[in-house]
């Protein structure tokens, strides 16, 4: 097993061979996580990229974000998933096979987290739904091509400001979501981080595991070489999961199971 340098589990067996990861949450919890670390990447990439559609992309993405924490409770959730990791990984402590020192810093680093988010004053998203402009954004991007320049002028005035200071105003807007993306990356490296891969085969195309009940397993990785020219579909719940091999050579018509078996890498991830 090797980590990359976002010090994520990677590859069984690196080399030469580029992989594509397909992952699969078993629990509507990291569904969600999921989905909000999809939003946080896109919005990375906008304001790293200083072109007006990175910058009407990332945006689009931060109001998503915001959108979706006010709908649902997921500050609640968050919070519960990192206690109960910080749970689970206290009772480590006294486990000869654990480093005492990243073990410790694990856990200040969850614990500084918390100290962030539990406050009942710290709302997420707050800047964007106090701030005009995007407010104004808000009420158009339900309408195709809603934020057209002559729907809202004043959007384009920015688009064409200094990339600078389009910049500045993106981290702005989203340094009070910056804490729940710290957040949701330090599940979800802890639970990539946590199995013990293994390589299996799917034989036709089909592969299907019971999950052991005295085993978490919230996500489901698979890894497997770019060149197969095939996907998998992942299907789970609490008691199994099942994994089907499709390919589809032309996007005008539908994928079809593949018939030889398929070798890959299996990562049952949980805390």
């Amino acid at each position: 097993m090797t980590l990359d340098a976002s010090n994520q589990q990677t590859s069984l067996f690196p080399g030469p061979v580029s992989s594509l990861i397909f992952e699969q949450p078993l629990n509507e919890r990291i569904r969600n996580c999921l989905r909000l670390e999809h939003l946080f990447l896109g919005i990375e990439a906008g304001i790293q990229n200083a072109g007006e559609w990175d910058a009407r992309n990332a945006i689009s993405r931060m109001l998503e974000v915001s959108d979706f924490l006010t709908r649902t409770d997921i500050k609640g959730e968050i919070i519960k998933e990192l206690e109960r990791h910080m749970s689970t990984l206290a009772g480590l402590k006294n486990n000869p096979g654990v480093d005492p020192t990243a073990l410790d810093e694990t856990l200040k680093a969850i614990s500084d987290i918390l100290h962030k988010l539990k406050p009942a004053e710290y709302q997420p998203g707050s800047a964007l739904r106090n701030d005009e402009l995007t407010s104004q954004l808000r009420q158009r991007l339900s309408i195709p091509g809603g934020t057209c320049n002559f729907d809202v002028p004043a959007f384009h005035f920015w688009l064409n400001a200094d990339p600078s200071l389009r910049q500045a105003h993106l981290n702005d807007w989203m340094r009070d979501l910056r804490i729940v993306e710290d957040a949701i990356t330090m599940i979800l490296s802890l639970i990539r981080n946590s199995s013990s891969p293994r390589t299996v085969t799917a034989d036709s195309g089909f592969y299907q595991q019971q999950i052991d009940s005295t085993l978490p397993c919230q996500i489901v990785r698979v890894v497997m070489p770019a060149e197969l020219q095939a996907f998998p579909e992942i299907s789970g719940g609490k008691h199994r999961f099942t994994v089907r091999f499709y390919n589809q050579p032309q996007t005008c018509v539908r994928p079809s199971q593949l018939s030889n078996d398929v070798q890959f890498e299996l990562h049952c991830c949980g805390i």
